[in-house]
């Protein structure tokens, strides 16, 4: 069996995508799938085109079932497909589903947020990460948060540091921005908040390795995402053992689980700084709550699923 995993981005970049490219065809290739990566469909030839991203995925799926018309499709979707591009009514991306002989959501609540004519078709599989062995080590003083992720506005990136400077009396607390801003306006923001602000630190884009190693420095890790499949870093920060605190969104509740206590609501992150700096929040417990939900995510469970589903369509 051979495999095309297309991203529609370059394999080369950190984005999301291209990572979990990377992930499953390491996966499939352990388990004897002949499976490669692709910036989009490559022309080569496949028996199964996993497509990441429906929407920005659509040209690749409707050339591969162009070349390849007895081929499959997989469609993973993305946090941007399910939340963002098919609520605004994408006809391309809807047209990719309807292609689409199988669709993969990260978590059960997502189906609900399909057409209902393609609900049958889909299955959930949850991303599992490279392994980890970097743990949390966080610094006596100053407290830091890091805030990890590529600067979008659709995440908010720069809510933290927005929020900690309404409160000059929170002095022991530093913001650590870590990832590339993806476009000129958001580099100037990340740059002029560094210059005038000495508690906050923006690091750009680095390797995943020195990436983690910051955010296990930290105290506390913040994703203020607007909508989210289910960000690396949140599940990145739950294996190193680094508390969360998270807006609340299906895609990190998917990721934390419903009584997970981390969470914000909208315009509350001052609030819930305020409970973690009083220590009415227990920071150890939202650990222990994060490490109870790392099974789910675990390489095996993933490769496992991801097995099934192409012998199914083989």
């Amino acid at each position: 069996m051979k495999v095309c995993v297309a991203s529609p981005y370059p394999l080369s970049e950190l984005k999301g995508n291209s990572v979990s490219a990377d992930r499953i065809v390491k996966m499939l290739n352990e388990r004897g799938i002949g499976a490669r990566g692709s910036y989009g469909y490559d022309s080569e030839p496949a028996d199964i085109l996993i497509s990441l991203h429906a929407i920005k995925g659509a040209p690749a799926i409707f050339e591969f079932k162009k070349k390849q018309p007895k081929g499959k499709v997989i469609i993973l979707m993305t946090g941007t497909d399910i939340y963002q591009g098919l609520p605004e009514g994408s006809q391309i991306g809807e047209e990719a589903l309807e292609e689409a002989d199988r669709i993969v959501v990260p978590q059960e609540a997502a189906i609900l947020k399909l057409p209902e004519e393609v609900r049958g078709k889909t299955v959930v599989i949850r991303s599992s990460l490279d392994s980890i062995a970097i743990k949390a080590s966080p610094s006596r003083s100053p407290f830091v948060i890091s805030v990890v992720g590529h600067l979008r506005p659709v995440k908010r990136s720069f809510l933290t540091i927005e929020t900690l400077a309404k409160r000059p009396e929170w002095s022991d607390i530093e913001v650590w921005q870590i990832g590339q801003a993806l476009d000129e306006e958001m580099r100037k923001k990340a740059e002029v908040w560094a210059k005038d602000y000495q508690r906050y630190r923006w690091f750009g884009g680095l390797p995943r390795r020195e990436s983690l190693a910051l955010c296990a420095k930290s105290s506390l890790t913040i994703n203020s995402s607007i909508l989210e499949g289910g960000a690396n870093a949140v599940l990145e920060a739950m294996t190193m053992g680094v508390p969360v605190l998270a807006s609340r969104i299906e895609g990190n509740v998917g990721l934390l689980g419903d009584d997970y206590p981390g969470y914000f609501e909208e315009g509350q992150m001052d609030e819930a700084l305020q409970a973690i700096i009083n220590q009415r929040a227990d920071l150890q417990e939202w650990i222990r709550l994060s490490a109870n939900r790392l099974p789910l995510f675990s390489r095996e469970r993933e490769s496992n699923l991801w097995l099934e589903l192409l012998t199914e369509l083989k």
